[in-house]
């Protein structure tokens, strides 16, 4: 679906890059409507199309041959999809999955690829992300090692919200189980807990952040390491 509605400097990354090279890649920029569980990009293609997103949250999910899955980092207006495979050029890693619906701009791979070898300073933007993005992986992966369920779930909303600008998502507890790699149960307990402390509250299938400052309270320190990278990367 084509949305109608955004600026393309709504998403920090199109907002780093210089102006020349902003000139040279909006006309191919077209803005769109996703939808929550569309896969904009599966594991083991080609990257034909990049995402920046603007209030959209996209996932990056690995799954296995049982049937579960798990969500590795995520993307939101911060970054673009699917750059460590487009800069390698090779096949993509894993499912890019909308996470949160909302809006992002579709940029073709190869525009952004052709002016990347024109644009030292894009691609130096570009490094300064994907070495972001390293760390968060690192980061998430001893984070879900280390850390509680209720720490972990206060901080992916912080981070939800950073990243999409809303407060208020469609999200289920069944959805969380999957992207953190729990049980339903467990997010439950963790859910109500937050809910008791008066952090969120949640209706037919949508959450909202009713206090911001509850949910930094109870989140790991991984929240506060990880928001610390995001505000720049230019």
């Amino acid at each position: 679906m084509v949305s109608t509605a955004a600026d393309p400097n709504d998403n920090s990354l199109w907002a780093a890059m210089a102006a020349e090279d902003k000139a040279a890649l909006r006309p191919q920029l077209i803005l769109r409507h996703l939808p929550q569980g569309d896969v904009v990009t599966r594991a083991g293609e080609t990257v034909e199309v990049v995402y920046l997103p603007v209030t959209a949250d996209l996932a990056n999910v690995i799954r296995f041959e049982d049937g579960r899955s798990g969500m590795a980092t995520n993307v939101g207006r911060q970054g673009v999809t699917g750059l460590a495979a487009f800069l390698a050029d090779e096949p993509c890693g894993w499912d890019v999955e909308v996470q949160i619906a909302g809006d992002a701009w579709a940029l073709p791979a190869d525009a952004l690829r052709h002016r990347v070898l024109e644009s030292p300073l894009l691609l130096r933007v570009l490094m300064r992300l994907t070495h972001n993005n390293q760390v968060e992986a690192a980061q998430n992966a001893v984070c879900n090692a280390v850390h509680t369920v209720t720490p972990r779930l206060a901080r992916w909303l912080l981070t939800i919200k950073d990243r999409t600008g809303q407060d208020a998502f469609k999200l289920t507890q069944d959805d969380l189980a999957t992207t953190m790699s729990v049980r339903r149960t467990t997010v439950n307990a963790s859910w109500q807990e937050l809910g008791k402390l008066g952090g969120i509250k949640a209706s037919r299938g949508v959450v909202r952040i009713a206090s911001r400052e509850v949910l930094e309270h109870a989140a790991c320190e991984c929240y506060g390491a990880l928001r610390r990278r995001m505000v720049s990367i230019d």
